[in-house]
C-alpha cells in the first residue's frame, strides 16, 4: 500500500507538467494569441511559429534550428508576437557621431540612406531622433519601418554599411571613447 501511495504520488507530480502544458496547448488553440507562421519572442528565442500542439510548440528561428516550447511558457510568459496586429516592424539602429558634428548633415544624412533603401517602408517615412549627449559622442537614432520583423538584422546590416559609407563620404566622424589619465608627481 505504502509503495503504491509513494507510486502514485510520484506518477501524479510527473503528470502535473504533462496536464499544465495541454491545458496550456487547449488554451493556445482556442483563444490563439499565437498562431502557425506567427513571428515570436520569447525570451531568448526569436522565430516563427511552425507547429502547435497539445504539449508544445515548435519555433523555427532565423538559423532554421527548432526550439520547443512548452505550452504553459507561450501561456504564462510574456510573448511579444511581432506578427500582430500586422508584420510591420520598427527597427531603430543606434549611431553616434563626434562632437561638434553638423546635426542637421548628421540627419539629412541618415535619412537618405534610409530613403535609398528599397525595403524600408517610406510610409511611414524614416525619422531620426537626436537622442542623447554621451560620454563621447552625441547619440542619435535612426528609426525605420520594415514589412516584416523576419528580415530586421540583414537590413539592420544593410543600414549599417550604408551609414558607414555616407558618414565618410560627408566627413562625419564616429568617435571612439578616449580617456585622458593625468599622472601626478609625488611632492
Amino acid at each position: 500500500t505504502a509503495l503504491g501511495a509513494v507510486l502514485g504520488v510520484g506518477i501524479g507530480f510527473g503528470l502535473q507538467g504533462v496536464a499544465q502544458n495541454w491545458v496550456s496547448g487547449l488554451t493556445l488553440l482556442i483563444e490563439r494569441p499565437v498562431q502557425r507562421g506567427d513571428f515570436i519572442e520569447l525570451g531568448d528565442t526569436v522565430g516563427v511559429v511552425d507547429e502547435i500542439t497539445l504539449r508544445a510548440t515548435r519555433v523555427l528561428t532565423r538559423d532554421n534550428v527548432a526550439i520547443i516550447v512548452p505550452n504553459h511558457a507561450l501561456v504564462t510568459g510574456t510573448v511579444h508576437n511581432l506578427s500582430q496586429p500586422n508584420r510591420n516592424y520598427r527597427l531603430r539602429i543606434p549611431v553616434g557621431v563626434a562632437y561638434g558634428s553638423n546635426t542637421a548633415l548628421v540627419t539629412d544624412t541618415l535619412v537618405a540612406v534610409a530613403k535609398a533603401n528599397d525595403e524600408i517602408r517610406h510610409d511611414p517615412a524614416p525619422q531620426v531622433l537626436f537622442v542623447d549627449f554621451g560620454d563621447s559622442a552625441l547619440a542619435f537614432e535612426l528609426c525605420v519601418w520594415l514589412d516584416d520583423p523576419r528580415n530586421e538584422p540583414r537590413i539592420a546590416s544593410d543600414l549599417r554599411f550604408a551609414i558607414d559609407h555616407a558618414f565618410r563620404e560627408n566627413e562625419i566622424q564616429i568617435p571612439f571613447p578616449q580617456r585622458d589619465v593625468h599622472l601626478k608627481q609625488p611632492s
